[in-house]
């Protein structure tokens, strides 16, 4: 059954509280113990690994990043849990997700526990380059300035959608943006430092600067969707299938515009990836191993899929 606006807004709560719960079970620690892995973690919720085939990964001579997660016992990762499928809060309170269960496979893989703090969009990579976190997945799309930054993961897709961005708009006003240049001199939402950040702003503010288009920048993606709910913007931009998902739990409020941004004038990169910190290309090749075979098996396929019908992208009345 679809939710409603009601159950949305229980959910923007839920991520409020959740950043509290999660910070007691989350840290590098300092000393050696056993890790809690697999049905055992912290996590253990959000998939059994017990039957997943798991790549062999050399760890003898492990140094930097690599090291200090196998000392400490845990995998520490970050993430803004407002970009169904990939993270959200379900309405009991627990962080889930494809990326969410991606990273707990990963933590299996590695022997370790996983640590997941939940925090604006925003600061998802700062967490990475202070050293607050390992690693951080949040739908994180490949862009040369963080591939400068960062050691970015390989790729990982689920589905035949999740590659398409577009905008949302109030129900009854689709039919007003048959392309782009139709958004210009609106108020449009996106979230700060995200890829729809820049498709707005390439491919809507640039066809016309001086046409007042006013872009505004939100922390998290639930702001700016009670924002549209409210009439304080005309449109947010975000990737599809959380568009999907937000329409069909608006009860009919909203609707996607049918426009999809330009993905080729970027390279056309595929898939999300996870982020590290600069230089430590021993950690993120262990990274890479594990979310290669993830894919290789179809295990984020099965991830992606029961994490759209969990977030209700799916449901049927």
């Amino acid at each position: 059954m679809k939710n409603t606006m009601k159950k949305m807004l229980a959910a923007v709560l839920a991520v409020i509280m959740v950043a509290g719960i999660l910070a007691g079970c989350s840290g590098n620690g300092g000393s050696k113990t056993e890790a809690k892995t697999g049905k055992n973690s912290t996590f253990a919720y959000l998939v059994d690994t017990t039957d997943l085939e798991k790549p062999t990964l050399d760890l003898s001579n492990a140094s930097g990043q690599l090291k200090k997660v196998l000392d400490a016992g845990v995998l520490t990762i970050a993430t803004s849990p407002d970009y169904p499928p990939a993270e959200f809060v379900t309405e009991d309170g627990k962080v889930f997700g494809s990326e969410m269960m991606l990273a707990k496979y990963v933590a299996d893989c590695l022997g370790v526990d996983l640590a997941i703090e939940t925090m604006d969009f925003s600061a998802t990579l700062t967490a990475v380059s202070t050293g607050k976190v390992d690693i951080a997945f949040s739908g994180y799309g490949w862009k040369a300035d963080r591939a400068e930054s960062y050691e970015l993961s390989t790729g990982y897709t689920g589905g035949d959608d999740i590659n398409y961005h577009t905008l949302i708009v109030p129900a009854g006003q689709e039919d007003n943006y048959n392309e782009f240049t139709d958004f210009v001199g609106k108020h449009i939402m996106a979230q700060a430092s995200s890829l729809q950040q820049m498709y707005v702003e390439d491919q809507i503010i640039a066809l016309n600067p001086d046409g007042g288009t006013n872009l505004e920048f939100v922390a998290t993606l639930d702001q700016a969707v009670l924002s549209l709910a409210s009439g304080k913007c005309d449109a947010v931009a975000m990737d599809g299938s959380t568009a999907e998902m937000y329409v069909e739990q608006s009860d009919g409020k909203f609707a996607l515009s049918g426009l999809h941004f330009d993905l080729t004038m970027y390279g056309d990169y595929e898939g999300n990836v996870a982020a590290a910190k600069k230089g430590e290309t021993e950690f993120i090749a262990q990274i890479n191993k594990c979310i290669d075979m993830a894919m290789e098996k179809g295990y984020y396929e099965n991830f992606y899929q029961e994490a759209r019908k969990l977030a209700g992208i799916d449901d049927e009345e």
